[in-house]
């Protein structure tokens, strides 16, 4: 099959799943109701079974993967209808459609499905649905749950948040700027709002109140149809990245909704904010700040540091590939046991790097040149 008519079949899969999702996280939503209504839980069986076929039929076996998982579960719940749903289930549901939601949205990004970014969406999935499994199984028994692991161990994971707001942040964001790029719709209202809600629950995954509320109340200024477009664009991708790079900087606990976005959500909804009060001047030069942020050229620059900063990471993710800090796509920790198998690179790096010459590799000038930088980097944060 040639290039153009795989990417236009790719394509017609990519929008015929959305639609998919779009019917299972409805129904996770309310999976309570569905528990009497046979239908509901066919239809969310029949969603996850067409994105598995149409998966299987391109050959993206991770997507196959997760969506078989997703219909056999609900198999179960279509063979089994007395027993009672509670919250842990229908977290660890949400957690798994988040996994397919996020391979679906890779698909259909300018970098495509590559293995870094099923490596990163598919890591924790398999015990999500072991939990997923035993959880279901102990609900329809009768045993009791409160031993049942929920994925999200009180003590937060800092590698998998720090990867998540790497790379999960920015693929929403772009999906996010290309919705504010199309008219003015309940139809693109309603997928900014699924974006939003998908923002909030990389949040809730690692328990950022702040990030989560924030999230909140971006949903909030985009479902309120006075805000307009180039309005809410460049105010609400900014907000967004400046509290994504709280997170990697570990100060998710300083993030708070700015004076610009305030200014953009119902009184009654700012009332209740835990921000103080601004005074009529400081309101007047809020809204100044967001009338003057409005054009597409503006939205283009903030989120070309989007971009910007993605590429930097998957070039330095390649390179600590080189030097032995990753190994399959994981990195691997200072206070880590050896590996069992050897990394491409091996410490000490600069012994082996300074006895690496251009007769043995023609990229050698260029690598050393890359560690070098990297050094002075670190040397420029004035780490003790």
């Amino acid at each position: 099959m040639d290039q153009d008519k795989q990417k236009q079949i790719t394509g017609y899969f990519i929008e015929e799943a959305k639609e998919h999702l779009q019917t299972i996280e409805s129904g996770l939503l309310n999976l309570q109701s569905l528990m009497g209504n046979s239908e509901a839980v066919n239809e969310i069986f029949r969603a996850a079974h067409s994105i598995k076929g149409g998966a299987a039929m391109l050959g993206f076996s991770s997507i196959q993967h997760v969506a078989h998982n997703f219909e056999d579960y609900f198999k179960v719940m279509r063979e089994n209808t007395n027993f009672q749903v509670d919250q842990d289930l229908q977290t660890l549901f949400l957690q798994a459609f988040d996994k397919l939601q996020e391979l679906v949205e890779h698909l259909q990004s300018p970098y495509g499905l590559t293995k870094d970014a099923v490596d990163t969406v598919m890591a924790g999935s398999d015990q999500i649905f072991a939990n997923l499994k035993n959880h279901l199984q102990n609900l329809i028994s009768g045993k009791d749950t409160e031993a049942t692991a929920v994925v999200g161990d009180p003590k937060i994971d800092t590698r998998g948040m720090l990867t998540a707001f790497q790379s999960e942040v920015p693929l929403k964001l772009r999906n996010m700027l290309e919705l504010f790029k199309q008219p003015d719709s309940p139809r693109s209202r309603q997928n900014l709002a699924a974006i939003c809600n998908q923002l909030q629950q990389i949040g809730d995954r690692f328990g950022l109140v702040p990030w989560s509320v924030l999230m909140e109340s971006v949903n909030i200024a985009v479902s309120n149809p006075n805000n307009q477009f180039r309005t809410l664009a460049p105010i609400l991708i900014k907000e967004i990245k400046q509290s994504q790079e709280q997170v990697l900087a570990q100060k998710a606990d300083q993030i708070k909704a700015s004076p610009q976005l305030l200014q953009l959500l119902p009184a009654n909804v700012t009332s209740k904010s835990s921000a103080p009060k601004m005074a009529s001047s400081q309101t007047t030069k809020a809204a100044n700040i967001a009338s003057e942020n409005t054009s597409a050229d503006e939205v283009s620059k903030i989120f070309g540091a989007v971009i910007e900063e993605d590429k930097a990471m998957k070039g330095w993710q390649v390179f600590s590939d080189c030097v032995g800090w990753r190994q399959n796509g994981t990195w691997i920790a200072s206070n880590a046991t050896s590996p069992q198998t050897t990394p491409d690179g091996h410490f000490p790096t600069p012994l082996w790097l300074a006895s690496w010459h251009q007769s043995k590799d023609s990229k050698a000038k260029e690598f050393q040149a890359q560690y070098a930088a990297l050094l002075a980097k670190i040397a420029s944060c004035n780490i003790n």
